[in-house]
């Protein structure tokens, strides 16, 4: 196995063993990277075959070039969280553009032909490989639709050497079954919460198969290339439904509230509520959005409350699922941005309720600043 296979392999295994290890410091409630639970992909696109290497212990020594040919296929899997884990197959197929004999290790006598030595024109053939993988990826989160992702699958493949010939002599028309390995690295997009379209990036390599000449003898090849693939993902898990309220919830106000300033010596305390604000498809917070978390951090600590209610909420713009979804990355943010500041976690509750109990009504897929929000109530 060449060197620069092995490396590329390590440097996949090595980003796969790091991300894992970040796993184990992220907690499960972090930006959403899509549903859990079962999905299907198709794919296809462009590949680049390095150019084919022969080798016989009788001297054979060839090397081919091949046209950019297409690699499709498809896979099924299951998503668990950020981890992966899917069955892939997949065809590729590159025509030969011509043959390079070195050293024909007595195949031409054998053909009664005379040597094939330097013979270089009208090279014909085609190379055909149908791969079974074992497939797993690492979801990275962003708080956005775009998931850039690492993979790395292991596997075996079937190799054909199909009709190989120079100078309208037969070389090669053999196969062979071999373990096959693929980092990769792509990105998808999730236009809704079920579908995603995507762009990988593929590096596929075998260890070296071994195929007969077309009297028989053995030779063995090389096979490794590089493929740019579009792909399209149904995810078929629902998203998490949202929790129940630890009390009723409490109608959206309008605009942002104001602090109220309490004076121990007044009786109890009103509630207080406060809006945070988000761009259209995030869940990150704004300057604006996290001065807002400010006030209610100080509020939450000058009232000695026992209790903060964290409600997210999202526009029309998308589908409902992906907006569910987007509220609760959105209550969760603010979660988080609450206990890092100081409020205990066990003194809250959290839930969602996407482009439900909209501020301002709207028709669908309008986008409205208003409705984008987060609201956090403490009685």
């Amino acid at each position: 196995m060449k060197f620069g296979r092995v490396l590329a392999l390590g440097i996949a295994l090595s980003a796969l063993s790091a991300a894992s290890g970040v796993a184990q410091t992220v907690g499960s409630d972090e930006p959403y990277t899509g549903p859990n639970g079962p999905y299907l992909r198709a794919e296809g696109g462009w590949s680049h075959e390095n150019d084919m290497k022969g080798q016989g212990a009788t001297g054979l020594n060839f090397g081919s070039k091949e046209d950019d040919g297409f690699m499709a296929g498809g896979a099924a899997g299951w998503k668990f969280g950020q981890l992966r884990a899917e069955l892939g197959l997949d065809f590729s197929n590159h025509d030969v553009s011509s043959i390079q004999v070195n050293g024909d290790g007595g195949l031409g006598s054998r053909l009664h032909v005379g040597s094939l030595t330097g013979a270089n024109t009208g090279g014909t053939g085609t190379v055909h490989i149908i791969d079974g993988m074992v497939n797993t990826y690492w979801d990275f989160r962003t708080g956005t639709p775009f998931v850039p992702y690492i993979g790395v699958g292991v596997g075996m493949a079937h190799v054909s050497l199909d009709n190989f010939a120079v100078a309208g002599h037969p070389l090669a028309n053999s196969s062979d079954t071999v373990f096959a390995y693929q980092p990769m690295v792509g990105v998808r997009y999730h236009i809704t919460d079920a579908l995603a379209l995507g762009v990988e990036y593929r590096y596929f390599a075998t260890v070296d198969p071994t195929f007969k000449d077309s009297t028989g003898v053995k030779f063995t090849g090389r096979v490794e290339s590089h493929n740019v693939l579009a792909n399209l993902s149904f995810f078929f898990g629902a998203p998490p439904a949202s929790p129940i309220a630890a009390q009723p919830a409490v109608a959206p106000a309008p605009a942002p509230a104001a602090p109220v300033q309490i004076n121990p010596s007044a009786g109890p305390a009103p509630e207080q509520s406060f809006l945070i604000y988000f761009d259209t498809g995030r869940a990150s917070l704004t300057s604006q959005g996290r001065r807002v978390a400010d006030d209610a951090v100080a509020a939450f600590k000058r009232s000695n409350a026992s209790h903060i209610t964290i409600a997210g909420y999202a526009d029309t713009v998308g589908g409902a699922r992906l907006n569910e979804a987007l509220s609760r990355r959105r209550a969760e943010t603010v979660r988080d941005y609450l206990v890092a500041h100081g409020v205990p976690l066990s003194e809250m509750a959290v839930n969602w309720h996407g482009e439900t109990n909209l501020a301002v009504a709207t028709g669908d897929n309008v986008a409205q600043r208003q409705n984008r929000r987060v609201e956090i109530d403490i009685p």
